[in-house]
């Protein structure tokens, strides 16, 4: 890396930052403030717009990889070896209902003492918690020991009263995106469970194995149960509560419209049936259903998850369900599919949890009771090689390769990181993975399916794939 090599970085983020400009004052608006709680609004929706996702990609991966190059190598080791430590603060703040209750208490915020006694914890140690959250720009310290929320940390206020949240028994996370859901997830047992990826890959037993029951996460917590099978059992009650409003939140990685452009839901008409298998409280089909008032959608899910799930649809989209147009069906998909006329199948984060045995199961099982009309749209994160890579997928429609202009890693890096997180996040709970375009299309057409379009999305490295039938 040379001089001449941080002068491109630097005319990236500056170009980059001038392509943004250009963009919301032709629009009459502002770049969203991080000083600002998050509303939104017009200036936050565009953030979502392909031309701006494409400047702030830039920005993000020159940023970190200036940084990186112009640091000290111990300053990055130390900031890569101590990053449990924002994970752990950014849990208690979740834990503690303290976006709610900076959010009562206005713009200018408010002492650390009045976060501590609403939930008995001593405030010198509290301050401090929230001090390296700050430092990480999630909280504002306005002056010393009085926090307010910025942009950042007001994204997992739920919506609730502090007088809600505090009631005995209240659900904190019903009928919310699952923003706050998705953080408590990650930063409990995904991040108790990650500590142990070590020791995993050491065991003689579980060091190669693909298994299910062979992840991190029953190291960690020394279980033998296969984890959708112990946040199941007596003791992880709240965890079992949570995790149908942490996967909603997995909608939120990707702009609502994502799984809109998916695939054409709007050629089906109403004799047309979408399966979402495993489909979970339904977050993705809410979005489809909405969109497209005609289509009729099932929803394939365990007993207690479909039971979730018809809760969540009768607080926050009644008609659909009550109409009959949506429906959920208890279902197994390791078994037969019971569905044999769907226009289409949809497995939206569902193989990522699971090793490729595991996933050509799944899939021969919807292929045997596929129609030669149906169509196969799998949801996941598309992993990119962090070297120049070939054009695996190149002929499929809706292929576009992406563009890191140099010196650029060529994943765009630190922009494309939550994709790589996700994979070690899926290895941790199930010892399954995120996959390229190219094992995809291995593993699809083994199976049965002949992928015919790919569509990455805009805002992340997230994205669909659609087959057919061989």
């Amino acid at each position: 890396m040379t001089i001449q090599d941080l002068k491109a970085l630097g005319d990236i983020i500056q170009e980059s930052i001038t392509k943004l400009e250009k963009y919301y004052k032709d629009r009459k608006l502002d770049f969203p403030s991080l000083d600002e709680p998050f509303t939104n609004n017009a200036a936050d929706a565009l953030t979502s717009d392909a031309d701006v996702v494409a400047a702030v990609n830039n920005i993000t991966a020159a940023s970190y990889q200036l940084m990186s190059n112009v640091r000290s190598p111990f300053l990055n080791i130390f900031d890569a070896a101590t990053a449990y430590e924002i994970s752990s603060c950014l849990r208690v703040a979740e834990q503690c209902n303290a976006v709610e209750i900076l959010r009562e208490a206005g713009p200018d915020g408010a002492h650390i003492s009045v976060i501590a006694s609403k939930n008995n914890l001593e405030p010198t140690k509290l301050a401090r918690i929230f001090r390296l959250l700050a430092t990480h720009h999630i909280f504002r310290e306005v002056k010393p020991d009085v926090f307010a929320n910025n942009r950042t940390s007001s994204y997992i206020d739920t919506g609730k009263t502090t007088e809600q949240l505090y009631e005995l028994g209240v659900d904190k996370h019903a009928g919310t995106a699952g923003a706050a859901a998705f953080v408590d997830h990650f930063v409990d047992e995904v991040f108790k469970g990650s500590a142990y990826l070590w020791e995993t890959l050491l065991s003689p037993e579980k060091g190669h194995s693909f298994s299910n029951i062979h992840a991190p996460v029953q190291e960690a917590f020394n279980t033998k149960s296969q984890f959708f099978s112990w946040i199941e059992e007596p003791g992880n009650e709240r965890r079992f509560a949570r995790y149908p409003a942490a996967i909603r939140g997995t909608s939120l990685w990707n702009s609502p419209s994502a799984i809109l452009k998916g695939y054409d839901w709007a050629s089906l008409t109403s004799d047309d049936l979408i399966v979402d298998v495993g489909g979970g409280a339904g977050m993705p089909s809410m979005h489809i259903a909405r969109a497209n008032p005609n289509v009729n959608i099932v929803i394939q899910e365990r007993e207690q998850v479909a039971e979730q799930g018809k809760q969540f649809w009768s607080q926050t989209y009644p008609d659909a369900l009550n109409s009959g147009r949506v429906s959920f069906q208890v279902h197994e998909f390791f078994g037969p599919q019971p569905q044999k006329n769907a226009s289409v199948f949809i497995l939206r984060t569902i193989l990522h949890d699971w090793p490729d045995s595991d996933c050509e199961i799944i899939l021969r099982h919807l292929r045997a009771s596929a129609a030669p009309k149906t169509r196969l749209v799998i949801g996941d994160y598309l992993i990119s090689y962090a070297s120049p890579e070939g054009s695996a997928g190149a002929s499929l429609a809706g292929y576009k390769p992406i563009d890191a202009p140099r010196p650029l890693l060529a994943n765009l890096g630190k922009a494309s990181a939550t994709a790589y997180a996700l994979d070690m996040t899926m290895f941790t709970n199930f010892n399954g993975q995120e996959r390229t375009l190219r094992h995809f299309l291995d593993l699809t057409r083994r199976c049965g399916w002949e992928a015919i379009q790919v569509h990455r999305c805009d805002d992340s490295p997230f994205g669909f794939l659609v087959s057919k039938p061989i």
